[in-house]
């Protein structure tokens, strides 16, 4: 009996939550404490001035991140509820995110940040969840089946990531 394929959205969505550290705490340089506590962005005022750029930036990066996770969590039996898990997971990671900005001058951590990037990462796990249930998946399972190796998976991710590493 042959065993289905591993899907790749594990490495992608680990590759992705890599990817968010890296865009969350650019520019790594001058860590400082500042006297501030790591949470005290979650009591803070509303930000005064938001760019669109910012708001969008922030919802739409980390949708990406609750799609991927969904879609891994799917394929297991193990987790019930993946579209929960999988923006729990996003929440955490964005939080932890924006703790850590706290030690960025360069940074401003911000609430409005921290809910737009779980509220992407839930649009996300639902969007993920909605094509599964509308065979949308198992017809790339298909696909995949038939052009690539059993053993593809990382060669997949690999190949997918190749044009943004090259930016």
């Amino acid at each position: 009996m042959q065993q289905p394929h591993r899907s790749s959205a594990t490495l992608f969505a680990l590759l992705f939550a890599v990817l968010i550290g890296y865009a969350s705490l650019y520019p790594f340089s001058e860590w400082r404490d500042q006297g501030v506590n790591l949470f005290e962005f979650i009591t803070a005022p509303w930000p005064r001035y938001w760019s669109q750029f910012d708001t969008v930036a922030n919802f739409v990066g980390y949708l990406p991140l609750g799609f991927l996770t969904t879609l891994a969590l799917l394929r297991t039996t193990l987790v019930p509820r993946p579209i929960v898990w999988a923006a729990l997971a996003a929440s955490a990671l964005s939080l932890g995110m924006e703790a850590l900005q706290t030690y960025l001058p360069q940074r401003v951590p911000a609430l409005s940040d921290w809910l737009l990037n779980t509220a992407g990462a839930l649009v996300g796990a639902w969007w993920a969840s909605a094509m599964e249930r509308l065979g949308a998946i198992d017809h790339w399972s298909r696909f995949r089946s038939r052009w690539f190796a059993r053993d593809a998976r990382a060669s997949i991710v690999l190949l997918a990531t190749w044009p943004v590493a090259l930016l």
